[in-house]
């Protein structure tokens, strides 16, 4: 029997993806609204956020949807609106050390300071200095007189159960709104507290104001797209751990993604996501996140992500199931050196289904979301062994169009090692049905030790001449790179093999042996293996390489990519 895990989708109010809402929805976002901001005492709502800390993280989504629909609120709902999103006044001034901040802040009442707001002043700086000068974006545009004068205001104050927001104020450009910046005055009861909450919650909030400051929806009337606002909240939370590395408040907000993995990337609410980018960051260094970006203007946050990645020599769908591996690999199943550095503190992952297997064969039908992870586990009861598959799906055009659909698949196991396409031991193989051929990766993973990768490993669903696996191939995680081509040629026992730079400079020429030979829908594949290292014996930059096996007279060609971290 297959257990199936619902899905939990949190921030439920926050994910009605139209910016249009209905009375009931208006009703359901000021409740919340007016509860998290401590004005409106409810402890159904009460008993709600303690269950689901991830909704007093920020204010940027809620804002965002209440300024849309601001008009669509009762007169008396305005009202209370207006005056929780207008710009506070307090007593007390400071600017930061690098002259580009000016903290509002009191030391007396409800909105007293109760931490150091000199280290709050550093904390804003150091965000500035890794977000705008390490990173390269740009800082979020003047707004005029507003807080007294052109820079950028901070204002510290009791938000009640929200860590802080960022607020638009005017567009002054195509993609560029002015914006100020809220931040708790105590964090008491939050899941980080004092001065470490309010360093990571500067991190964070500050990447929004460059979000709405630089890369707002291009000539459009709001400062975000709002079926975007997962990517919003991964790329702030992420600055959190870049930024401030001990602090780790992100910590409080992963379950929501090990606890249901399988949740669409458009569907989560981006807190629990923080990871994503820490991978990305780990594969291809921060340069990928200014890319996406710089992209977000014209196109949606999973069309960057994509185009992204795929300027990197890689696809969604690859680094989609990679990521799957690393969040297999943790707490108890974490490895020193490998996968994620602070691995060892996140959750343990929930699988998607269970099911027991003791017969012959059986054959799963099972559906998942546009852009999400599929973990299946499957108790070998005969053997006692444990098998993970990790199904993934990249299909950015049908999360795009509607990512709470079901897209089909079926996955089968045979208690023999010849009647399915993956051979997972001695014992077992098991084949990986889907819809189409593209958009579909799937690694395997037996007591905790990957025994293939994803789709474009072992035999093959694909039509193209060669290609390579692991794809890209990391120093760190293979000693090998294998090599598969199809052919209908007779094949020497030995081929002169080349590899070059994409300019056509040589960097390794040897002679190899055939090491295995397959026959897959009527075409014949051969196989061989090699370490990725020059003639030299050196490792070879990061990028994509061409090689060249010559077999007599017959010449065939193919790309590889290697990332040396």
């Amino acid at each position: 029997m297959i257990k199936k895990i619902s899905l939990i989708l949190c921030f439920s109010v926050l994910q009605v993806f139209s910016q249009q809402l209905d009375r009931t929805q208006l009703d359901s976002l000021y409740n919340l609204y007016t509860f998290l901001r401590g004005v409106n005492p409810s402890s159904k709502l009460e008993a709600e956020v303690e269950a689901n800390p991830s909704y007093r993280k920020c204010g940027f989504g809620m804002t965002g949807q209440i300024k849309d629909n601001l008009s669509s609120f009762s007169v008396e709902q305005q009202t209370v609106l207006a005056k929780l999103l207008s710009r506070p006044t307090l007593s007390d001034e400071l600017v930061s050390p690098s002259g580009f901040f000016r903290i509002h802040y009191t030391t007396t009442g409800t909105n007293a300071i109760a931490y150091d707001v000199n280290l709050l002043a550093e904390a804003l700086d150091s965000a500035y200095s890794f977000e705008v000068d390490y990173l390269g974006f740009l800082p979020p545009p003047a707004d005029g007189s507003a807080g007294g004068d052109g820079k950028y205001d901070v204002y510290v104050l009791n938000l009640g159960n929200l860590y802080g927001q960022t607020s638009s104020e005017s567009n002054v450009g195509s993609t560029s709104w002015t914006s100020f910046l809220e931040i708790d005055n105590n964090f008491t009861g939050f899941y980080t507290t004092g001065i470490n909450a309010a360093r990571v919650t500067a991190a964070h909030e500050f990447h929004h104001a460059i979000q709405m400051g630089n890369y707002a929806p291009l000539n459009s009337n709001s400062f975000y797209r709002a079926d975007d606002l997962f990517f919003y909240e991964i790329t702030s939370t992420s600055m959190e751990e870049f930024v401030f590395d001990s602090v780790n408040d992100y910590y409080g907000y992963m379950s929501d993604y090990f606890n249901n993995p399988e949740i669409p990337f458009k569907l989560s609410d981006g807190y629990s996501l923080a990871i994503w980018n820490i991978y990305l960051k780990d594969v291809f260094g921060f340069e990928i996140f200014k890319k996406q970006w710089e992209l977000i203007p014209t196109v949606s946050a999973l069309s960057a992500i994509n185009t992204s990645i795929i300027e990197e020599g890689s696809t969604f769908g690859v680094e989609l199931n990679t990521f799957g591996i690393w969040t297999y690999y943790t707490k108890s199943r974490s490895i020193s050196g490998k996968y994620f550095e602070e691995a060892a503190n996140y959750p343990l992952l929930d699988p998607t289904s269970v099911a027991n297997f003791s017969t012959a064969s059986e054959t799963y039908d099972m559906t998942i979301g546009p852009v999400a992870n599929y973990f299946f586990k499957i108790n070998l009861t005969s053997t006692d062994e444990t098998f993970y598959s990790i199904i993934s799906n990249s299909d950015v055009v049908s999360a795009n169009v509607n990512s709470n659909q079901d897209i089909g698949f079926a996955f089968s196991i045979y208690n023999d090692s010849n009647s399915g396409s993956k051979v997972i031991n001695n014992y077992y193989s098991v084949y990986f049905d889907k819809d189409g051929e593209k958009n579909w990766n799937n690694t395997g993973i037996l007591n905790d030790i990957v025994v293939y990768l994803d789709s474009s490993s072992g035999s093959p669903d694909i039509s193209e001449e060669t290609f390579t696996y692991p794809s890209p191939f990391k120093y760190s995680d293979a000693s090998e790179v294998s090599i598969v081509f199809e052919t209908s040629k007779t094949i020497k026992s030995e081929l002169n093999f080349y590899v070059f730079t994409p300019a056509m400079n040589l960097v390794y020429y040897n002679d190899v042996a055939i090491e295995r030979s397959y026959t897959k829908n009527s075409k014949q594949y051969y196989e061989f293996s090699w370490d990725g290292l020059d003639n030299d014996k050196k490792q070879l930059a990061s990028g994509v390489y061409i090689f060249v096996l010559k077999n007599d007279s017959d010449i065939i060609k193919g790309k590889l990519v290697i990332f040396n971290d």
